[in-house]
């Protein structure tokens, strides 16, 4: 559909908001406004306290902002060494972390099958939910498929607005096993709606870990080699937690807050991350 002009009536709103709506850039400095949550130097605000993650890259030398080699840690371990520990037995990573940053501390092979016997459970999508919700209005950006199926699956949920913590804990599990599988389907959608591609709906396996299961639902026979899943792996660990910036901190707070349900914390997060808001 081509886009439609702007109205004359569209324009002269337009205009009143310009003449109407303009603030003095020196009050952001007089009031001291946090500007997309970074100071005047590019230092970023504190917007909360937490355990569970930290994401060190910079130091403050006599006022100045200098780059240092960047260090992430989980629950206070440093990334590499939770890399180096799961690589060197040869086990995917992915499910370990979830449970480090959910709990505190690393996972004992049986807590470890026990989280990946909840991740199986939850995966199973509604029937014909991808039919009913993405593919009667496809869309080009999968970050967008992504928040419609999110909210979409609200109706589902019987207990959808119940914000106690064991609840919230298995809603957050159930979007960890699902948020793959619509992410696949949102592109296999778009590849067939817009680039005239073929689509198709791979049931996830259960032996298969997050990753493995992420490229076997991509690709048409199912295959992968193990350098490819070890590395889409090792991406998950790295992505687990700490968001894409401060867009996404601030998104989370403004819900927690407010008592949101789950969902819309996520969809927020994930719309956060779009490129029209990157």
């Amino acid at each position: 559909m081509d886009n439609i002009g702007i109205s004359d009536s569209l324009k002269g709103l337009l205009d009143a908001i310009a003449d109407h709506n303009y603030i003095d850039p020196s009050l952001y400095e007089k009031h001291a406004v946090k500007r997309g949550l970074r100071n005047a130097d590019g230092t970023g605000v504190v917007a909360g306290l937490t355990q569970i993650c930290n994401v060190h890259g910079y130091l403050i030398d006599e006022g100045e902002k200098m780059p240092v080699d960047g260090e992430l840690t989980y629950r206070g371990i440093n990334i590499r060494d939770i890399i180096a520990g799961y690589q060197s037995e040869g086990r995917f990573g992915y499910e370990e972390v979830v449970w480090l940053l959910l709990s505190g501390s690393l996972p004992t092979q049986s807590q470890i099958d026990l989280l990946r016997g909840l991740l199986q459970e939850y995966q199973q999508m509604p029937e014909y939910f991808f039919e009913d919700v993405l593919m009667r209005n496809p869309t080009g950006d999968i970050m967008n498929g992504l928040q419609t199926g999110v909210l979409a699956l609200y109706p589902y949920d019987n207990k959808a607005d119940d914000i106690s913590i064991a609840n919230v804990l298995r809603q957050s599990i159930e979007l960890m096993a699902r948020l793959p599988i619509i992410m696949t389907a949102a592109y296999h959608i778009k590849n067939r709606h817009f680039k005239g591609g073929s689509m198709y709906f791979h049931h996830p396996l259960k032996e298969y870990s997050i990753a493995e299961n992420i490229l076997a639902t991509l690709r048409p026979d199912m295959k992968f080699t193990k350098e490819e899943s070890q590395l889409l792996d090792l991406c998950l660990v790295l992505h687990a937690e700490h968001g894409g910036g401060f867009g996404q901190a601030h998104h989370r707070r403004a819900h927690v807050h407010a008592s949101s349900a789950l969902r819309a914390t996520a969809t927020s997060e994930n719309g956060s991350r779009s490129p029209a808001t990157s």
